[in-house]
């Protein structure tokens, strides 16, 4: 059985975590097969917006304490090239060209935190929780500390980071984390609404708007400014635009052709 699903379909990707029985650790199969479903979603043209949604009651445990017990029997070498399966993975929800919308089921601790932290859109079931809890079994949470920054602000991380705090729904949603709680058995539906819409626009558009926001963070206001002034010449010169400016003027649907 693989540790996630993957299926393409109306220009969208479905990545499911599929490994309920463990809560969905994020373990070297798990993050290898999700690394690997990614890139293909990143590599295929036909794909515009990825949903990422995970089997069972959890959405994401974490580490797999099974593989931690093990890691003190290793070389230094050793431990470290197996952590840089999370690290890439981090890396590549932190960098991806298209939009990622997750669908939080369930508990979401330690690097499933990160995982939901690191995507550009988070619908939570009022059932999510949401916890970097690693000093409780002595650890701190160091490879995810880039996404809980970024989402929440240094105070509100470390903070979380030190109290090892689980936040429900609405208290995810207040400080950032979450934009949208809805009733559990509604969830698949509202985030399959979602990335429906984000799919029907123009995929050049998309991903040079996911490329500007994510390029842009950090900036100062007139470095932002600027360089995302230089990035309208892409978008006047395209292909998508004089379609979308044509269909609307015609009250027709788009034929987007991604250039």
């Amino acid at each position: 059985m693989p540790s996630v699903n993957y299926e393409v379909r109306s220009n969208i990707a479905s990545i499911q975590l599929n490994e309920p029985q463990k809560r969905n650790p994020l373990n070297v199969q798990l993050v290898t097969e999700f690394i690997a479903a990614l890139e293909r979603a990143r590599a295929d043209e036909e794909v515009r917006v990825v949903l990422l949604s995970a089997a069972g009651d959890s959405f994401c445990a974490g580490g797999d304490l099974k593989e931690f017990q093990n890691f003190s029997k290793q070389p230094v070498v050793n431990i470290y090239e197996e952590g840089r399966g999370t690290t890439e993975l981090l890396k590549k929800l932190g960098t991806f060209p298209k939009p990622i919308v997750a669908a939080v089921n369930g508990p979401a601790f330690g690097g499933g935190f990160g995982v939901a932290c690191a995507c550009s859109i988070v619908i939570a079931s009022d059932r999510a929780k949401f916890g970097a809890t690693e000093l409780k079994l002595g650890l701190f949470p160091l490879v995810i500390l880039p996404a809980m920054r970024r989402t929440l602000g240094d105070r509100k991380a470390l903070e979380m980071c030190l109290t090892t705090d689980v936040l429900d729904a609405p208290q995810a949603e207040r400080v950032g984390v979450v934009t949208r709680v809805v009733p559990h058995d509604q969830l698949i539906g509202e985030a399959e609404k979602m990335v429906s819409k984000i799919a029907s626009f123009s995929p050049h558009a998309l991903k040079l708007g996911v490329e500007a926001f994510r390029t842009s963070t950090g900036m100062s206001l007139e470095q932002a400014t600027d360089y995302l002034n230089s990035l309208r010449v892409m978008f006047y010169h395209s292909e998508d635009l004089k379609e979308g400016a044509t269909a609307f003027l015609e009250k027709r649907v788009p034929n987007w052709v991604g250039r």
